[in-house]
């Protein structure tokens, strides 16, 4: 399978994209798949994937995803979770023997902020997540190997409820940030789904945001998809609410007094009037999660 560069490819992937873009969704399709006729390229296989889910066929999505997650370098947390791969990206600071796996929601910016500040003794200032990544790439690993290739650091995990970290993902990044706007430009739809939906709205269609939004998929991924069904390879698992405890681990492990820092936003974000049974037709989705973390929620 082909994986550098080559410009037709690039060519061929610049134009299906700009067919997505205004919604020709089956034409970017065949230019896909006419394309990989010629060119067995791990590039293409990954566009096609991403058009597959856009059209609603999950499984041989996550097919493809199989075939060519090891030819791809540094496969994205969202296509590890598509497959349900043993595997997870973590971030480690080795002088520090600290291994931390980054749920999306689950207050990662606040906690990246303190290995920021662990490493340089500053603030990330809101960009925590890209000045860490240059200070510590991820790291892709087993996660059923930690407990004996890690067995000396300190390997922590943050969870949260799932449908808080619903809420929490309408209230900050589809209203407060509009991520999705930045997805596929300014426009009130795409693909018949609003880009400021209600949250009621947001709820209904869960499933079909998730499959034409790789952002909004990102961040919705259920937990035990991400960091796996087995609590036990971490030495510390605790709730967004925990942070002054985890805090006070990491200040005392590495020997740092790391201030109080919190990046939450919530006296700028909309307001919520959740309706119950909306939030209760979505659990499905987060049923691994309560039953392998429940407790810790």
């Amino acid at each position: 399978m082909e994986r550098g560069k080559n410009p037709v490819v690039n060519r061929c992937i610049a134009q299906a994209w700009e067919l997505l873009l205004t919604e020709e969704i089956e034409a970017a399709y065949r230019l896909v798949e006419a394309a990989l006729a010629d060119h067995d390229h791990v590039r293409l296989w990954r566009f096609k994937k991403r058009v597959l889910l856009m059209l609603g066929d999950e499984p041989a999505a996550e097919l493809i995803m199989r075939r060519i997650v090891d030819h791809i370098h540094m496969p994205t947390a969202t296509e590890l979770a598509l497959i349900r791969s043993e595997m997870s990206s973590f971030t480690a600071l080795k002088i520090h023997k600290l291994l931390y796996l980054h749920v999306p929601k689950c207050g990662s910016t606040t906690v990246k902020d303190m290995l920021y500040h662990i490493l340089t003794g500053e603030r990330g200032e809101g960009h925590s997540h890209s000045r860490m990544l240059e200070q510590a790439p991820y790291r892709m690993l087993v996660r059923a190997k930690l407990p004996v290739d890690y067995a000396d650091w300190f390997r922590f995990l943050v969870v949260r409820d799932p449908i808080s970290r619903l809420r929490s993902y309408y209230r900050f990044n589809l209203v407060f940030t509009d991520d999705l706007s930045k997805e596929v430009g300014k426009r009130e739809s795409f693909m018949g789904l609003r880009l400021q939906p209600t949250y009621d709205q947001f709820l209904k269609n869960l499933h079909r945001y998730r499959q034409v939004f790789p952002t909004l998929r990102a961040h919705t991924n259920p937990l035990s998809d991400i960091a796996g069904d087995d609590p036990s390879v971490y030495d510390w698992v605790g709730l967004v609410a925990r942070m002054d405890e985890l805090r006070a681990k990491l200040s005392e492990k590495t020997n740092t007094a790391i201030p109080a820092i919190h990046n939450f936003h919530s006296k700028n974000m909309v307001a919520l009037e959740p309706t119950p049974a909306l939030e209760e037709q979505v659990r499905p989705l987060c049923a691994r999660d309560y039953e392998i973390y429940g407790c810790y929620f």
